[in-house]
């Protein structure tokens, strides 16, 4: 038993810290060019200043080193996000750009990856069916977007991961282990989520090609990582990278999931807008403009409750300096409900509460 503590302690401080980058402070002369000096390698011609003699390790790390499967190679970086992606983001957004292929690029190929191997495999995909009830035009329009996303994952990929940028960095800034990230890192981020979901991804088709009784169901496959796979790769790779307990980064997670969507909502409302305004229809305008002014303020309520949970003065009796803006973004949105009650359309409000009351 203590065996298994102990190696889990070991397992635990790779994780942390996998790369040994201690200095050699004693002096050495390089066996390859003669030049005298005090560090890991030769400042003249970069050669290793302790080498031993050629033992197995040394045959081993040149099959590595033949196959490109060293140190920031594509394959180590992909058993990297296998059992430390949460530390690995944070050396690499922190830095230390050495530590991991470069990730946008790794992107790419795992995207050509599972492309490969839906074609090659003979996944079944079914149409993606309508929700909508005598489709207007542009309802249409967004199923041939739908359609289009569902044929190109590598897009799909980074654009619904995108969408997490700005929600991640809101919930997430008061972070105890990666305080106050920027956008762009939390889009590099992202793209290694967008990695780890297409990594899985490939592996969860292999399982349901290689099963009878699944043969071939992408969808099934699809829905499993979507459902499932993903809120545990978020739990994970948040827990490591920000610091926080199993239980905040869950409640995290779950509102981020919920802040997606709205976004997502608003997305296509303004879409919306924009369409009619090009066809010139004055209701449509009218109908999708107080959606996209519902679903705004609706964000803007949950972003200010954000900001006032993760001001921890109030704990200790100092109610947070920026609760007014809490106020005023509760105020703009029952006032935004009340309008658009009168002008006959949804809104938020209701949106809510019938999701209590169903």
């Amino acid at each position: 038993m203590s065996s298994l503590k102990e190696k889990y302690k070991q397992f635990r401080r790779w994780q942390q810290q996998p790369f040994d980058y201690q200095d050699d402070h004693e002096y050495h002369r390089c066996c390859n060019c003669g030049a005298e000096f005090a560090s890991n390698y030769c400042p003249r011609c970069g050669q290793r200043a302790i080498l031993g003699p050629i033992n197995w390790h040394n045959v081993w790390q040149g099959i590595l080193d033949m196959w490109g499967i060293g140190t920031r190679s594509l394959p180590y970086s992909l058993w990297q996000l296998i059992w430390r992606p949460g530390y690995l983001m944070r050396d690499y957004i922190s830095g230390k750009r050495m530590v991991s292929f470069p990730p946008i690029k790794m992107l790419v190929v795992m995207a050509l990856i599972l492309f490969l191997l839906n074609n090659i495999l003979g996944m079944n995909y079914d149409e993606p069916s309508s929700d909508f009830v005598n489709p207007n035009a542009y309802e249409v329009f967004q199923e041939k977007i739908i359609d289009w996303l569902g044929k190109h994952i590598s897009w799909t990929v980074l654009l619904s991961f995108s969408l997490f940028v700005i929600p991640v960095w809101q919930l997430f800034r008061q972070a105890p282990r990666f305080p106050r990230h920027t956008l762009p890192q939390g889009f590099y981020i992202q793209v290694f989520i967008g990695v780890q979901f297409l990594m899985f991804m490939s592996l969860m088709i292999l399982l349901f090609y290689l099963i009878p009784s699944l043969s071939g169901d992408g969808d099934t496959a699809t829905s499993v990582m979507i459902t499932f796979a993903l809120p545990i790769i978020a739990m994970i790779d948040f827990k490591q990278l920000f610091g926080y307990g199993w239980w905040g980064t869950l409640w995290r997670v779950s509102l981020c999931a919920l802040l997606i969507l709205l976004i997502v909502k608003l997305l296509f409302a303004v879409g919306g807008v924009v369409y009619y305004i090009r066809a010139w229809d004055e209701h449509e305008i009218a109908k999708y403009g107080v959606k996209s002014i519902n679903h705004l303020s609706t964000l803007w309520v949950l972003f200010e409750i954000i900001n006032v949970i993760n001001s921890w003065s109030w704990l200790n009796n100092h109610w947070p300096k920026n609760l007014w803006r809490l106020v005023l973004a509760l105020v703009t949105f029952l006032l935004v409900a009340y309008i658009s009650n009168r002008l006959g359309f949804d809104n938020s409000l209701q949106n809510v509460m019938n999701t209590f009351t169903e």
